[in-house]
């Protein structure tokens, strides 16, 4: 084995690993700061409920892999403990007290082993879903790290692997004693480095070099940088628009009508709201979708029903074009028309899910209660928000990965009520192209 100071040394002298790793924790700060302490916000004042938060916060950690939380006993961890717990709301406080940051070590300490129990007992009455009690200390430690990474270390595998191999750390009696031991050793490593190197020395900086020793090595940074694997993935809709055909890559644009729609269709004998809804009709048409456009001039109709049909669900939709952002507010009783129209006919053609989708520029003063309502009191599965810019990513994503279907796609329209944010369309990927072995820190 590589001794520990050999391995700081190897890592500070290779110029391929330190700009590497300098680009990926300017990253993390980034991201942490910009995306992920917002959603923690929020999930924790309830502004987003539990299911909310496992989709956003995996889909950002697929979209930016940079603390390995997209691998098995992170992203999946989390799916496992929602299908074993009883009620969602039950796994949502408990979350929203133990993702905050410790008061101090024993604090931490009681915070894992209390959690792991509760995952020890979801595991012994949901033998299928099967959460690992253990996992607990990756999970909480990610949560911790990205709010606070300068006072608590993520527990990567890779680096618990390493320091048992060196003889530096053993697992303890429990999950919490064991995290306790792990910062002790970190902090051990830390204050050695820091006089090896004669510059101070993160938890992560101890981290990143330990994985760059165990599973990197500058050939495989510089195939990587060459292919360009070491650019962060387009996952978005960008300026370019790849993999958009033209009619539907001004969808967005359309939508909130700016000055560039307008400009560019007021040649025509068409308002931009009749534009925007055939716009969607092909767009929904692209993704798979038999689609039967409706409208203006067909009566009191939605503007359009995609039937999924070899899936055995459809999606009735409903475009607004709104330079503000579109509110439900009194259009609940229309919307309660329409689904009450068309649901009769879908059920007896044999659709087992039938779904509301309403797609704007954006949405405003959404309330949820309206939605509940809807949900509740007519025959329909569920009713989301899409903005438009996030419909032309789904299009995107299903032109550009051929393995993904509509069976994938269904995910969008009924895994929650509600506006879906662009991250969480990473979640359509299913889990058999994820890593299901183990978690990197790439």
């Amino acid at each position: 084995m590589t001794s520990p100071e050999d391995i700081f040394r190897d890592f500070t002298d290779s110029k391929e690993a330190s700009d590497h790793y300098e680009e990926h924790n300017r990253k993390r700060d980034e991201v942490a700061e910009e995306e992920l302490q917002p959603l923690i916000d929020d999930f924790r004042s309830s502004e987003v409920d539990v299911v909310e938060f496992r989709n956003r916060n995996n889909g950002l950690n697929k979209q930016h892999p940079l603390w390995g939380f997209d691998g098995f006993v992170g992203g999946m961890h989390f799916n496992k403990l929602l299908k074993a717990v009883p009620g969602e709301s039950e796994l949502g406080e408990k979350l929203r007290n133990v993702i905050q940051p410790p008061e101090n070590e024993a604090d931490a300490h009681e915070t894992i082993d209390a959690f792991a129990e509760y995952t020890q007992r979801l595991k012994e009455n949901d033998l299928d879903s099967d959460p690992f009690p253990k996992s607990t200390i990756f999970f909480l430690s990610y949560f911790w790290h990205v709010q606070q990474s300068t006072d608590w270390p993520l527990y990567y595998p890779t680096t618990e692997q390493y320091l048992k191999e060196e003889g530096l750390f053993e697992m303890e009696e429990s999950y919490g004693a064991s995290y306790v031991d792990f910062i002790a050793t970190m902090d051990d490593l830390r204050e050695e480095a820091s006089t090896w190197l004669e510059t101070p020395v993160e938890y992560r900086e101890v981290s990143n070099a330990i994985y760059w020793h165990e599973e990197l090595d500058e050939s495989e940074i510089e195939d990587e940088e060459t292919s360009g694997g070491g650019e962060e993935t387009e996952t978005f809709v960008n300026g370019d628009k790849p993999y958009l055909p033209p009619v539907v890559a001004d969808l967005d644009a359309v939508a909130a009508g700016r000055d560039e729609a307008v400009n560019q269709y007021a040649p025509a004998d068409t308002d931009l709201p009749v534009i925007f809804e055939r716009k969607c009709g092909i767009l929904f048409k692209m993704l798979g979708f038999d689609t039967e456009v409706l409208g203006q001039g067909s009566g009191r109709n939605p503007d359009g029903i995609a039937e999924a049909v070899r899936n055995d669900y459809a999606v009735i939709y409903d475009a607004k074009k709104r330079e503000e952002g579109y509110r439900i507010g009194r259009d609940d009783r229309t919307i309660r028309e329409y689904i009450e129209t068309h649901t009769r006919r879908l059920r007896d053609q044999g659709k087992r899910h039938i779904y509301f989708a309403i797609v704007s520029s954006s949405f405003r003063d959404t309330e949820e209660s309206t939605l509940r309502d809807l949900r509740t009191n007519t025959d329909i599965d569920n009713i989301v928000l899409l903005k438009a810019d996030v419909l032309q990513e789904l299009l995107r994503m299903r032109l550009e990965e051929p393995y993904l279907n509509l069976d994938d796609v269904e995910w969008v329209f009924g895994n929650r009520p509600g506006e879906i944010q662009s991250e969480e369309l990473e979640n359509i990927v299913p889990e058999w192209r994820q890593s299901d072995s183990e978690f990197f820190v790439s």
